[in-house]
């Protein structure tokens, strides 16, 4: 396994430093050091979500990361935005040095953890040396008696320590040792694979006094999307540590603040679906709606569009700054899917059914949708399959939840959705939407994204031409969806 590789590799390494610095000089160099150590704990407490912003160049998961800045340019635009931040020292397999923190200690006033992988104590003396304020401790390559044994020496030397979990086993163990801040590892260390669940699932385990004990709970990997911030929002955690949507960031302030505000307020995204014209960009970019949708290969609809319509919508949602676009389709076939990716839609949303053929081309995130119809145990149960298929698709990026039938402008029961526990894909809400229950709907279901079509278009009489969408229902329900 990757990790019993990477922690051989650290022994090895640790050969060279103490080559260079012998343990007693590394020792003593920490015993004699007068830097006061900022609370990284502290720092984690406050109201609201706090940010570990992380410094890596790389990871066994990820490979090499697309850094569009360097160190000291990311460590200001992480001084301006996040609480804490995270340094990798990891040379073999993450690319980090002990120069890196040593750097970073020199450019910010804020708490800096140390993360390694830490099997002795010369570590512990030498982040204390190299101007770290905490240190991480993994459970998972280390018994009680040694992590307690290096859990003590990082408070004896002024440094807080973050207490890496990734199972119900490990979890047990760090609360009977009573540590102070545990840390939740969405990415299991043994496989790689990333899940949000493990946070809810393990967060619901913590005593019920944990917090008001002081304790301290951080979901750590894998967050990117605001549908995993709104996912985890349920675990109560009080900060989380993010690396790689970060430091691929071109604004990892601005994404920051965007993210403490959907953890505080819930996400506030709309989807307006069924653009026919360029002007429609412009719209959506007034209210800074950030998911667009255009319908594609679907006569039957008075909303599909051309190729080269479609073309010409998405240079005007590029030109106006609107990010993502989708093409929705119903069982596309391969050369269908083939042209939406080549006119570069960042989304595909399919509706009724995705063939083996068109899912093995797929090279672009998938919104799946699920209809939604009835209250009985049969329409329970066929929500519960359809929920069931798509959750185990690695391709699916989201779940478009819609009536029984999509684009007649009909509700469904939200209700129906109250207990839909949220997964790491994007949960859209569809059916009926409009100004005037475009709030209830959020209230009710508590979406990541809400989808609207008919609801926003112009009133026309029934034998007139199709009209398109309408500025201001467009602005009344972005703004009720936002209350």
């Amino acid at each position: 396994m990757i990790l019993d590789v990477i922690v051989e590799d650290k022994k090895k390494r640790l050969v060279e430093h103490k080559a260079a610095v012998s343990e007693e000089e590394m020792k003593q160099k920490a015993l004699q050091s007068t830097r006061k150590s900022v609370g990284f704990a502290k720092a984690l407490k406050k109201d609201g979500l706090s940010v570990i912003g992380e410094f890596k160049k790389a990871s066994p998961s990820h490979g090499t990361m697309d850094i569009k800045v360097d160190l000291k340019e990311r460590i200001l635009q992480y001084n301006d935005s996040v609480d804490a931040i995270s340094c990798l020292t990891e040379e073999d397999h993450f690319y980090g040095s002990t120069a890196y923190l040593e750097q970073i200690r020199k450019m910010t006033n804020l708490p800096v953890i140390r993360k390694d992988f830490i099997i002795e104590e010369y570590q512990v003396y030498e982040a204390k040396v190299i101007g770290a304020d905490a240190i991480l401790l993994i459970a998972a390559i280390l018994d009680d008696e040694t992590f307690k044994k290096l859990y003590d020496l990082a408070y004896s030397l002024g440094l807080d320590v973050l207490c890496e979990v990734h199972d119900e086993a490990e979890l047990q163990r760090m609360l009977a040792l009573d540590v102070e801040i545990i840390g939740i590892n969405n990415r299991n260390l043994k496989t790689f694979e990333v899940t949000m669940d493990t946070t809810k699932k393990l967060s619901a385990m913590l005593p019920k006094d944990f917090k008001e004990r002081g304790k301290v709970l951080v979901s750590e990997s894998g967050v990117s999307t605001d549908g995993d911030i709104s996912a985890l929002k349920q675990s109560h955690a009080d900060a989380f540590l993010i690396g790689t949507a970060l430091m691929e960031s071109d604004n990892p302030g601005a994404l920051t603040k965007h993210w403490k505000e959907v953890y505080a307020n819930g996400s506030d995204k709309g989807k307006v679906c069924g653009l026919t014209r360029e002007e429609e960009a412009e719209m959506l970019a007034d209210c800074q709606e950030e998911f667009a949708g255009m319908v594609l290969f679907f006569p039957k609809s008075k909303r599909n569009v051309t190729l080269q319509q479609a073309e010409q919508i998405l240079a005007a949602l590029k030109k106006y700054g609107v990010s993502k676009s989708v093409a929705v389709t119903v069982s596309p076939t391969k050369e269908q899917v083939e042209q939406i990716m080549r006119l570069g839609f960042d989304y595909i949303q399919i509706h009724g059914t995705l063939s083996d053929e068109v899912h093995d081309v797929l090279r672009i995130p998938v919104i799946r949708a699920v209809n939604v119809a009835g209250e009985t145990a049969e329409d329970k149960e066929s929500i519960r399959r359809q929920l069931e298929s798509v959750l185990a698709d690695e391709k699916t990026a989201g779940i478009l939840f819609d009536g029984s039938s999509p684009g007649a402008g009909k509700t469904f029961d939200w209700s129906l959705l109250k207990n839909i526990q949220k997964t790491d894909k994007l949960l859209f809400l569809a059916g009926g939407l409009t100004p005037e229950n475009a709030a209830q709907a959020v209230k009710t279901v508590a979406p990541d994204v809400v989808d609207v079509s008919s609801g926003v278009e112009k009133d026309v009489s029934p034998c007139a031409a199709f009209a398109g969408k309408d500025a201001e229902k467009i602005t009344k329900f972005v703004e009720n969806v936002r209350l």
